[in-house]
């Protein structure tokens, strides 16, 4: 028979033993929560970055019976506003805050929910995050402890930006023609031919927005052995004369297009008179706007006079033509 020690000792064994097996089927009892929560939607009103004043509106079914005491939204990190709450279904009256990227709605009275509800939540007075992208919300139902009841992630939304940058690079262009590369001319000063012409047609075409100028000059219709110059009629544009020298070479200009780029002879050309060619470039022509679809078309008219001083032989020049655009 066993002693009173015995069992006293063998009771304090078997009263742990019961407490660790209540233990145990206490932890087996407890709910299972974090189901999943289907028909997840997320909508807002604008959805273009940095938009004030929009609504969000979410919307799922419930996966788990629960008593509901907020419900958490993620939203994107930027995402500002002051926010109010809309319209609700589905759950009782509520507030709204928003912080760390995630709007709760916090329920005043918690009550059961069962599974398979359909719930409805909006919210205005939000600010979209300036930073464009494709966005999606993780949202989830929670008990006051908390603990999550049911989550699930909502569509993508894409937030775009609300303005457009546009560049379009347009192409400096220039287009200079001149249909007389070289031409030659023969005088006889006994009055069988003592002074002929030559016109040369130059045109331009540039979208060049400050206009454009045509400078010409020449090295000088001369000739060696004898070295002697036939002279030119003026100094250079800028001085006309309408009458032609006996002897002399010179050039006249008349302008056909320009209308809309404020295209303007020099001062000497004006009236169809005669200038010559300087030494050094100068302008025979301005503008101060692009020329459009339409070139201008420069006709030169060269004629050349001779009498009995002109000593005979081969006369040469070189005459140069400069087109400088002001882009």
């Amino acid at each position: 028979m066993a002693s009173s020690s015995q069992k006293r000792r063998w009771l304090r064994r078997s009263l742990g033993g019961g407490l660790l097996a209540t233990a145990a089927l206490a932890i087996l009892a407890a709910p299972a929560f974090a189901g999943t929560l289907t028909n997840v939607n997320w909508t807002v009103s604008n959805s273009q970055t940095g938009k004030t004043a929009v609504t969000y509106a979410f919307s799922f079914k419930t996966a788990t019976t629960g008593i509901v005491k907020t419900v958490t939204m993620a939203v994107p990190a930027g995402t500002a506003g002051t926010p109010v709450v809309g319209s609700v279904y589905g759950l009782g009256a509520g507030t709204v805050a928003l912080a760390a990227n995630t709007l709760t709605y916090t329920v005043t009275t918690p009550v059961s929910v069962a599974a398979n509800i359909p719930m409805y939540v909006s919210f205005t007075g939000m600010t979209n995050s300036t930073t464009a992208g494709s966005r999606t919300s993780l949202v989830a139902t929670n008990t006051s402890v908390p603990a999550v009841i049911d989550s699930g992630t909502s569509q993508s939304i894409m937030f775009g930006s609300s303005s457009t940058t546009a560049q379009v690079s347009v192409g400096r262009t220039l287009t200079f023609t001149n249909d007389t590369p070289s031409f030659t001319m023969s005088l006889d000063p006994t009055g069988l031919s003592t002074n002929q012409t030559q016109p040369v047609v130059l045109t331009v075409q540039t979208n060049a927005s400050g206009g454009y100028s045509l400078a010409a000059s020449d090295t000088g219709l001369s000739m060696t052995g004898p070295a002697f110059t036939i002279p030119a009629v003026t100094a250079g544009p800028g001085t006309g004369v309408a009458t032609f020298p006996a002897s002399g070479f010179g050039v006249s200009a008349v302008l056909t297009g320009g209308g809309t780029d404020g295209a303007a002879l020099a001062a000497g050309l004006s009236g169809g008179k005669w200038v010559g060619y300087p030494s050094a470039a100068a302008n025979f022509l301005t503008t101060t706007g692009p020329t459009g679809a339409t070139a201008d078309t420069l006709t030169l008219t060269n004629q050349v006079n001779v009498d009995y001083t002109m000593p005979a032989g081969t006369y040469n020049d070189t005459i140069s033509y400069v087109v400088t655009p002001t882009y």
